[in-house]
């Protein structure tokens, strides 16, 4: 893969998937802009890439103020030139029986995981369609496809963002701009149950899957690094797991 010569915006950029993407977006010859609500450790984990050789740089953005995300996007453009690719790492999640949520916790979901996306694309495509090239990926959750035990707000707003990422690549195909989804499945840097959850829980939820373990975070940010390459032009409106075979469709 080679991404030298774009430069990428990556929004979420502290979490476990969102640090490994803006990575792997790094070593693949990309000049990234880091952004995520937490000022001082966004700003330590762009020094450190930039301490490694990489051209990265990081400035603090909260998904739900338009005013932030225009301000994040601008930056970008400012000190890379321009805006090829954003990668949407954020997400919040709210686990409750849906009889006993409250709309309060709806209202959050739904203002991160689709308001925060929508934001974020409105603005870059302020540059993308001018120069007529774009990437636009966004990580959700495999519960967009199948939906997930107590995460029925989660699972709706995934499930939101597909439907949105599909009918955005529809309008945006005519200016050489693809949308794509990356599903994940579990995801973690380590076999050990998440917090949470009992050894015993997990195992049973690792033997859903054929290779027997939880996706690493480089697994997905390779997927997200080949969607934003130039040769990936012709996918887009795709929906694409990343979970080992919890999911095949």
């Amino acid at each position: 893969m080679d991404l030298k010569g774009q430069n990428a915006l990556v929004l979420g950029a502290l979490g476990t998937a969102g640090s490994a993407v803006a990575r792997k977006l790094c070593e693949e010859g990309a000049s990234v802009m880091l952004s995520a609500r937490r000022a001082q450790e966004g700003a330590a984990l762009s020094e450190k890439l930039h301490g490694e050789g990489y051209d990265a740089h990081f400035i603090a953005a909260d998904v739900t103020d338009r005013a932030q995300v225009a301000a994040a996007v601008d930056a970008t453009v400012d000190k890379l030139g321009r805006i090829d690719i954003v990668a949407n790492c954020v997400s919040y999640d709210h686990m409750r029986k849906f009889v006993d949520d409250k709309e309060k916790h709806w209202d959050r979901v739904f203002a991160v995981n689709v308001k925060g996306t929508q934001l974020a694309y409105q603005e870059a495509l302020r540059h993308m369609i001018p120069q007529r090239y774009g990437r636009l990926l966004t990580l959700v959750s495999d519960s967009a496809k199948i939906g997930a035990t107590l995460e029925t707000a989660q699972s709706s707003s995934k499930g939101a963002i597909v439907a949105f990422s599909k009918s955005l690549a529809r309008e945006m195909a005519r200016h050489e701009i693809t949308v794509n989804a990356v599903c994940l499945g579990p995801t973690s840097e380590t076999a050990d149950p998440p917090l949470g959850l009992s050894p015993e829980g997990w195992a049973a939820f690792m033997r859903l899957i054929p290779f027997r373990r939880p996706a690493k975070p480089t697994e997905v940010a390779s997927l997200v690094a080949f969607l934003a390459m130039r040769e990936a032009s012709f996918i887009t409106g795709q929906a694409i797991s990343v979970s080992g075979g919890l999911t095949m469709s």
